[in-house]
């Protein structure tokens, strides 16, 4: 019966048979052959190197930043309050009622501007409570001195009142050369009307336009507008006269 004892190899008959048992965290030495290939060093070209640091297609860094300015911060936060605005008045039905009221003011803004209408005068029946109280085209103009008249207008810097009062000075000297039929209640457009086409008409309507700027507008004259007044009337006035 064979012998069922382990047997563990015998160091002499290993030795004999040239076998070596290594533990398992021993690596064995290995030994190449000797590395006899020649290595020459070889320096980079200074000047290529020069050459591609000032290539502006190599470079790749970003650009410095600059600081923005006041105006530029500004714009900033003007174009995100709008982009805000908008945003919500498109998304809420408040949003939306504000922006329709300020498009219908803005539109009746715009006509009033157009048709010179002060909305001052619409919404405050007493703005003008401190100026002469001239009525429209319903004074005598023939019982009128109009030169001293526009003179204390004049001293008193009341360019408006003087440049309307030209103006009624032009219809007397129209009515008083029988081209017009002067009667109060009239417009300043039906006594351009009665005129017949030519340099007096081409005149009377600038100054109507004057009178109209003025006073239906209620704009203010300065002195220099006034004086462009006063000098189209000396012209006009020679053709009539």
């Amino acid at each position: 019966m064979p012998d069922s004892t382990l047997v563990t190899p015998d160091s002499t008959y290993s030795d004999s048979l040239n076998i070596k048992y290594f533990d398992d965290e021993q690596e064995p030495d290995f030994a190449g052959p000797a590395d006899t290939v020649a290595v020459s060093a070889q320096q980079f070209s200074s000047q290529k190197i020069d050459s591609l640091k000032a290539d502006e297609e190599l470079k790749y860094t970003q650009p410095p930043t600059v600081a923005e300015s006041i105006w530029q911060r500004i714009k900033r936060w003007l174009s995100w309050l709008f982009r805000s605005l908008f945003e919500k008045t498109t998304t809420t039905d408040l949003g939306r009622f504000i922006m329709y009221s300020i498009i219908i003011v803005a539109i009746v803004i715009i006509v009033m501007t157009l048709l010179r209408v002060n909305a001052f005068r619409v919404f405050y029946s007493g703005a003008d409570t401190t100026k002469p109280a001239y009525s429209v085209f319903h004074e005598n103009i023939h019982e009128m001195n109009f030169d001293l008249l526009i003179q204390e207008a004049v001293d008193k810097k009341e360019f408006r009142l003087a440049t309307r009062l030209i103006f009624l000075q032009a219809l007397k000297l129209l009515s008083d050369k029988h081209l017009i039929d002067f009667t109060p209640g009239k417009t300043n457009h039906d006594y351009v009307e009665e005129l017949k086409s030519g340099e007096v008409k081409t005149g009377l309507n600038e100054l109507s336009f004057y009178f109209e700027y003025a006073w239906y507008g209620n704009f203010s004259i300065t002195e220099g507008q006034f004086q462009q007044v006063k000098q189209t009337f000396s012209f006009w006035k020679e053709k009539v006269q």
